[in-house]
């Protein structure tokens, strides 16, 4: 049986930089089911999210990190981006190696600092049944 689980990440992006969150090491193979971004009032499409999974826990303070967009398969751009507003997309992936973490990428292009507020719901196996 899967069990939901949400992975919560915020912190502030400092005006014209990067910020990257990492998420605990997933010990077990998941699927990503949904994210929640919140783009807060006056970020006027001006930090823009990426998604990732990736076999380290590297946070890079400049470019983008490791790992694999989630967002990259059919789209013509892998972020989202957004001004006072919340955005929900249905996004499910496998991600089959046990050990793997999620990054939540945040690139603030504004001259002004805007808070990253994410939630991605997986889903696990539930250890009660093995």
């Amino acid at each position: 049986m899967w069990v939901p689980k949400t992975l919560m990440f915020a912190g502030r992006c400092q005006a014209r930089s990067v910020l990257t969150l990492v998420s605990q090491r997933i010990t077990r193979p998941f699927r990503l089911s949904m994210a929640t971004i919140r783009f807060p009032n006056g970020t006027q499409n001006l930090v823009t999210i990426r998604l990732y999974q990736a076999e380290d826990d590297q946070a890079p303070t400049t470019g983008r990190p490791s790992g694999v967009s989630l967002l990259q398969d059919f789209g013509q751009v892998d972020y989202l981006r957004g001004d006072g507003v919340q955005v929900t997309v249905l996004h499910t992936i496998d991600v089959t190696p046990a050990g793997a973490y999620l990054k939540v990428h945040a690139d603030n292009s504004d001259w002004y600092d805007h808070m990253v507020d994410v939630d991605l719901q997986i889903l696990v196996e539930d250890e009660s049944t093995e």
